[in-house]
């Protein structure tokens, strides 16, 4: 068993460990920064160009000479979404849906006829009505009893069943280019491939029709 004078001389071990002076600083770095300036050299004909910043400038709109004078939303929405744009999602909807048709057993059961321009313009307009006015199912925009929710005229345009066959397919890129690209591998870098050709469009678009002022803030979501 220990005795009290152990414990006396542990105690006495710790006191004087906690008790010790901090070490000194050996001044190492300050002997490196003088051996790499010795190394330097003295330091002559150093000169100074300030960096000149452009005129300032306010953000600009270039519209198009064609575009209307009163303009509404959807002329606005077509210098992004081209009629040329929704004629390429039409036609390529249509490969993609009658390719995986074909490829898929299960989705031959499936009812399905080929898409329309048109139809292509009543999906696109529900799906931006969609993101403005919520609703917790895609169900309850075809809902016909006022008493369940909000009647909306969205079933005058399209049924539900045709809407959700479209989203079903609905394809912006080519597959068989996609295919033949090798774009579908793990090894492809290009990963936004199945935007393409719309995100192209919309980036070119963006550059024509708007020129933005001198001072921009970039968001962090956005880069």
């Amino acid at each position: 068993m220990a005795d009290s004078s152990d414990f006396s001389d542990a105690s006495s071990a710790c006191y004087s460990v906690q008790s010790s002076p901090p070490l000194q600083p050996t001044g190492r770095k300050s002997k490196i920064l003088e051996d790499i300036i010795e190394k330097l050299g003295p330091v002559t004909n150093v000169t100074y160009t300030p960096f000149e910043c452009e005129s300032r400038q306010s953000a600009k709109v270039l519209l198009p000479a064609s575009f209307p004078s009163n303009p509404r939303p959807f002329d606005y929405f077509s210098l992004f979404f081209t009629p040329d744009i929704f004629k390429t999602i039409t036609t390529n909807t249509n490969r993609y849906a009658n390719l995986y048709r074909i490829r898929v057993q299960q989705e031959r059961a499936r009812e399905w006829s080929d898409l329309l321009l048109e139809e292509l313009y009543t999906f696109i307009g529900i799906i931006i009505y969609m993101g403005i006015h919520h609703e917790p199912k895609i169900k309850l925009y075809w809902n016909p009893d006022f008493n369940i929710g909000p009647l909306h005229s969205i079933t005058t345009h399209i049924s539900l069943n045709r809407f959700q066959q479209i989203k079903r397919y609905c394809h912006i890129s080519c597959p068989e280019n996609d295919e033949r690209n090798n774009y579908h591998l793990p090894t492809n870098k290009i990963w936004w491939y199945k935007l393409e050709p719309l995100a192209l469009i919309i980036q070119k678009s963006s550059r024509e029709y708007f020129s933005p002022s001198s001072k921009v803030s970039i968001d962090e979501v956005m880069v």
